[in-house]
């Protein structure tokens, strides 16, 4: 992985993990806000059901007082103490509101206050109608004396439940508190030993690359020195090259000279003195003229292989239907001879040399005519999309090729039948697929289940490369402009 890479990871994790614990973090400290409203919940309620007892209280004492000086200074407390008692049970119900337990409790003690501050204000008015004696006697009636009592009680037990909750929140609470400074804490730990590691990271692979550098000064310098060396060899190469074409056509054209002056006269020694040999002679002149006209298809076709890649023109757009109707006409004797039978798929406009595609396809056509069985042959020419190019296939009824065979028939001078059974040099399908390589693509052979020889080489489609094109033109007119 390269640092760029390494490093990328690097800061990905550690943001990942710096995200996890900032996440956590947060949810600690939600957690503790929540167990601190919690407890601060739980004094409310405390506090408030000590006002209610508390008002409890003033509400008696001011009472007392009153029934005792008849002073209604007295009423005051009396008064706000009842005031305090119904809004601090009001809000001792909304504050247990989520307390099943704490609202049953309440609902027994309110109907108690509800008693006790009855009873507080019945001697309160007889005090006021009747008298001091007769409010005093009301007070000391027994049966009244034991709601006090409960109602402090109950508070007693309400206090205890928020005792017992606050308790158990604040230990909620602490325990929180601990989480979350550990969060914090390992937060920090994280950051700082990513930022070591970070730095251990970033100063090897300095290292690293001050030692790469030296090592890529150092293949420059021999790079450079082979990159000369390589100039050089290639000019010597394009020399010897130019020199191989130069030769190769002196030696075809002053090869073939002498081979047809051997075949000339061969022939006319032949035809002056035929009466004068026997057949023996005869057989052996025709055995000369033969191999000289062998020798000439031969130098013809090496001529034809090695022009492939040195004399072929431009490759423009061209419709393969034109090129296989050239082709039909080209053989159209060896058609009729074998009463061969042609069909063809539609058939695309490709990227190609016009000139070598009608010779591909002539020679793959001609050996499907030619290689074929005691039927009459049959020949298809299909064409089938490949990717941004075409597949094109000539499917036959043939002899068929061993699978052993695929890849040495498309080398020069490989023959799989000797010159007797069928005539030939044996360069056909290598100039094939030099013209195949040329245009780009290969060519190949597929097994046919039900016999015969189905030949496929792929080509350039003319309508993708004449978009590209234009849209390379596009490109370059619009680079211009800006």
């Amino acid at each position: 992985m390269t640092f760029k890479g390494k490093l990328i990871s690097g800061l990905a994790a550690a943001a990942g993990i710096l995200l996890l614990v900032a996440v956590l973090s947060y949810l600690s400290l939600i957690r503790n806000a929540e167990d601190r409203q919690r407890v601060l919940h739980t004094y409310q309620v405390l506090g408030q059901l000590d006002e209610v007892r508390m008002g409890m209280t003033d509400a008696e004492t001011g009472e007392r007082g009153y029934i005792l000086t008849g002073n209604d200074s007295f009423l005051t407390p009396y008064e706000n103490g009842i005031a305090e008692v119904h809004q601090s049970t009001e809000q001792v119900r909304k504050l247990t509101a989520d307390n099943a337990k704490q609202q049953r409790s309440l609902d027994s003690l309110e109907p108690l206050i509800v008693v006790r501050l009855g009873e507080l204000r019945e001697p309160v008015a007889v005090r006021q109608q009747r008298g001091l004696s007769a409010s005093i006697a009301l007070v000391r009636e027994g049966g009244r004396k034991g709601y006090m009592n409960q109602i402090r009680a109950g508070i007693a037990g309400m206090k205890g439940e928020e005792e017992r909750l606050l308790a158990q929140r604040s230990m909620d609470l602490t325990s929180s508190t601990q989480r979350t400074q550990v969060v914090l804490v390992l937060g920090e730990c994280l950051g700082l030993v990513f930022l070591g590691v970070a730095g251990i990271i970033t100063q090897r692979e300095m290292v690293q690359r001050s030692k790469a550098e030296e090592e890529v000064r150092k293949l420059n310098v021999d790079l450079e020195g082979k990159v000369a060396e390589l100039a050089k060899r290639a000019k010597e190469l394009e020399r010897s090259n130019m020199e191989l074409q130069q030769f190769a056509y002196v030696a075809s054209h002053d090869l073939q000279e002498p081979l047809r002056t051997v075949a000339s006269f061969t022939q006319l020694l032949a035809k002056r003195y035929a009466d004068k040999l026997d057949d023996k002679a005869r057989e052996f002149i025709g055995f000369a003229v033969d191999g000289s006209k062998r020798m000439q298809r031969l130098i013809n076709d090496l001529l034809s292989f090695s022009r492939v890649g040195t004399q072929g023109k431009t490759l423009v757009a061209v419709s393969c239907e034109a090129t296989l109707d050239a082709v039909l006409r080209n053989l159209k004797s060896a058609i009729d001879d074998s009463g061969a039978v042609i069909t063809r798929d539609s058939l695309p406009m490709v990227l190609a040399d016009d000139l070598q595609l009608v010779q591909l396809v002539q020679n793959l056509v001609g050996n499907a005519i030619k290689f074929h069985a005691d039927t009459a042959p049959r020949v298809h020419i299909g064409a089938e999309r490949n990717g941004e190019g075409w597949k094109i296939s000539v499917r036959d009824n043939g002899i068929g090729i061993a699978s052993e065979h695929y890849e040495r028939i498309f080398v020069i001078f490989q023959r799989l039948h000797t010159k007797t059974q069928y005539a030939g040099t044996g360069i056909g399908l290598a100039i094939c697929k030099k013209i195949a390589e040329r245009h780009g693509g290969r060519i190949w052979v597929e097994a046919t289940p039900r016999g015969g020889t189905t030949f496929c080489f792929t080509i350039a489609d003319a309508q993708s490369f004449e978009s590209k094109e234009q849209e390379t033109n596009e490109i370059r007119v619009s680079a211009s402009t800006d």
